[in-house]
């Protein structure tokens, strides 16, 4: 499957052979439950595929990844729940449902799962909604300890049943939902406040986002540094390899040549040698007198024996020759290929350099969309004068006793003024930024409000969170009580009520 979030579309690429069923695509694409997922059966770049158009905000793997609520918990796995029901009363199977964190989203107007199904016969068995549930419950990382309680009573549940009934445990979150301060909403909250509602949570969801990208974004900038780095080094390196061949090269050309000349003299006595031995042997067939034939006939002997002995020397000057000229291709195929590794490393290098900055430029950019995203967050609060009740992570705030951090280093005092209070050394996205502390994390820890009771809870920091000496458990919310010692890596702070 290829996802492509933007777009809010996964394809799914079908093979020759599967027989998509028509009737299940038009019932599954009649709106039912909360889902408006609509399925088409298309060509895409000559490849048939399955096209799901998804109305959602996020994907079920992002949000888990934020703490979750208890009222939440039980709207996520409701919206589930009636959609598997309508499925069943429509004659669609169960194990067709693609029970995927990574495939379904998220709606978070109003709090629906977006759920996929194939219309045809799979041959191999994907995961049933018990075993989904349970991974779900898992995975999740929850807000406070009602949620976490919510959680263990759905296990339970499961625990308890011999076989999973999808229209009991619809029934059973039903009766979980009847707890729920969603279902007040329609009733005591204002719509300007279910809109800022709405807005606030997707806000979350997208400052969750950018803090991801912000993350991928340092990691991939290290890396093309890291990448470039190496290749500079190895730039360098053949450099220095390229320059050593050259001087090979020329070395070898040099006594090339040299070899060349000692031939080419070889060359030349072999050939007097052998005129000297035949105007010997000329000259012995014209002389009459016997003993000057016999001088000349010893000479015509040496002079044979001195061309064997030059035609043997001009061999070994032409085999060194040739030697020396090979010794100079291979040097000089060294140098190119030296330089070549060169030349393409010292471009790998610039081209990881710019990816670098790319990825430096788009880290600031979610910071800066952070920023905003915060600052939003806060135009989006709630008013807890103007209703009874409020949903969620806007629950109404105890008036009264307002939070204070005291700096240990400074003895600076900070107010906790706002319902999630982050402490880090970012520049944006924080409520309060540590300049002179290099070992806290840019976004270390948040301090929340819910329900006038404050928590504590680490975020992925690196050197950890510490409460009166114990360490915070990251993604997990602790309550803060009065008059407490709070540590990010090795900055110390003092939590009082005023």
């Amino acid at each position: 499957m290829t996802q492509r979030n933007k777009e809010q579309r996964i394809n799914y690429k079908l093979d020759e052979t599967i027989q998509v069923d028509q009737n299940e695509i038009k019932i599954y694409n009649v709106p039912f439950a909360g889902n408006s997922n609509t399925c088409r059966e298309v060509f895409v770049k000559g490849d048939r595929v399955l096209e799901f158009n998804i109305s959602g905000d996020l994907t079920l793997d992002q949000l888990a990844q934020k703490p979750v609520f208890r009222d939440e918990l039980v709207e996520y796995l409701y919206s589930i729940s009636r959609q598997l029901v309508s499925m069943v009363h429509n004659g669609l199977k169960l194990e067709k449902v693609v029970f995927d964190l990574k495939y379904m989203y998220v709606r978070l107007s109003d709090f629906s799962i977006q759920l996929i199904y194939l219309p045809f016969e799979k041959v191999e068995p994907m995961e049933g909604p018990d075993a989904f549930i349970r991974c779900l419950l898992n995975k999740m990382t929850y807000a406070h300890t009602s949620a976490l309680e919510c959680a263990n009573q759905i296990i339970d549940y499961l625990n308890s049943q011999k076989e999973f009934n999808v229209i009991q445990f619809n029934l059973f979150v039903k009766e979980l939902r009847l707890k729920s301060q969603l279902l007040l909403i329609g009733e005591h909250v204002s719509s300007e406040n279910k809109e800022k509602a709405a807005n606030s949570a997707k806000t979350e969801s997208a400052i969750l986002i950018a803090e991801e990208a912000a993350r991928n974004a340092d990691i991939a900038r290290m890396q093309a540094e890291s990448e470039a780095k190496r290749l500079t080094a190895y730039a360098k390196q053949q450099a220095k390899v390229a320059k050593t061949a050259e001087e090979m090269r020329m070395l070898a050309e040099a006594a090339r040549i040299q070899a060349e000349i000692n031939r080419q003299k070889a060359e030349k006595e072999y050939r007097d040698q052998s005129q000297t031995a035949v105007l010997y042997a000329c000259q012995v067939q014209e002389q009459p007198d016997d003993a000057v034939r016999k001088e000349y006939e010893e000479a015509k002997l040496r002079a044979e024996t001195a061309a064997k002995k030059a035609e043997e020397e001009f061999r070994k000057a032409s085999a060194e020759s040739e030697r020396l000229a090979e010794e100079v291709r291979a040097a000089r195929e060294e140098e190119m290929r030296a330089e070549e590794a060169r030349m393409r490393a010292e471009y790998e290098a610039r081209r990881n350099y710019k990816e670098a900055e790319k990825q430096e430029k788009e880290a600031r950019r979610r910071n800066e969309e952070i920023g905003r995203l915060s600052e939003t967050r806060q135009t989006n609060r709630i008013d807890p004068e103007e209703d009874e009740t409020v949903v969620l992570t806007n629950v109404t705030e105890k008036i009264g006793k307002i939070p204070v951090l005291i700096r240990e280093k400074t003895g600076e005092q900070i107010y906790i003024n706002k319902q999630a209070f982050c402490i880090g050394k970012a520049d944006q996205g924080v409520d309060f930024k540590i300049t002179d502390n290099k070992s806290v994390s840019r976004r270390h820890a948040y301090i929340t409000n819910i329900n006038g009771i404050y928590y504590l809870r680490d975020n992925n920091s690196t050197n950890h969170t510490y409460l009166n000496g114990d360490m915070v458990y990251s993604n997990v919310e602790i309550v803060i009580p009065d008059n407490s010692s709070i540590r990010l890596s090795n900055e110390e702070f003092l939590f009082k009520m005023n």
